[in-house]
């Protein structure tokens, strides 16, 4: 009896030590679909937003910051001059140089809402374009992924987006029009998760 006990014993530690290590290997070293997921799934987050829009005009360059709730929406600072609050069923505007307030259709602002993580990420992904790469970002290993935009705009066609493989955060967003030319580039800075944003932020 005590031998079957042993030997049962024997049979089921290698079993559950190869479970455990499959646990920790997942928590611990996500696969690129699993980053990408967790990202997409975010429910708050803090970060710092630099839109490079390009055009046969020239180059132009828009800082902003955003805040992310999955429950709320999303706020977006443009400096101290205005303000954009995302919801489902508009965007809030409040614009302190002319001292107003007024709601747009979401369909008016398909530019500054690629950058929502949740949003970009539910665009249909190219499976075949993940990737890790570091050239692009200088020594950053980076997740690399390209995006169908569906936006019904030329100019903003297909995106390739670029997650830190080791912060598990994004990097940048550039997106490309129909003909294949960079028109956007969007650049993260300071992001970060966090556990809760004040739902002030978020008030119309």
């Amino acid at each position: 009896m005590k031998k079957k006990i042993i030997l049962s014993l024997l049979l089921i530690i290698p079993f559950i030590s190869i479970l455990i290590v499959i646990i920790f290997r997942g928590f611990l070293m996500p696969s690129n679909e699993e980053i990408i997921k967790s990202l997409k799934n975010i429910n708050y987050y803090e970060t710092k937003v630099e839109y490079i829009i390009r055009n046969d005009r020239g180059e132009e360059t828009e800082e902003t910051t955003q805040y992310y709730s999955s429950e709320e929406g999303v706020r977006v600072e443009f400096g101290d001059d205005r303000v954009k609050i995302y919801k489902n069923d508009g965007i809030y505007v409040k614009d302190n140089i002319s001292n107003t307030e007024y709601v747009i259709d979401v369909s008016m602002d398909y530019l500054h809402s690629i950058a929502f993580m949740n949003k970009i990420l539910s665009c249909p992904l190219k499976s075949d374009s993940l990737k890790e790469g570091q050239e692009e970002w200088g020594d950053t290993i980076y997740i690399q992924v390209d995006a169908e935009l569906f936006l019904q705009n030329d100019h903003l066609n297909t995106a390739r987006i670029f997650i830190d493989k080791k912060n598990k955060a994004p990097i940048g967003i550039v997106i490309y029009d129909k003909s294949g030319k960079e028109t956007v580039r969007i650049i993260y800075k300071d992001f970060n998760k966090v556990k809760e944003i004040d739902s002030d932020k978020f008030s119309t």
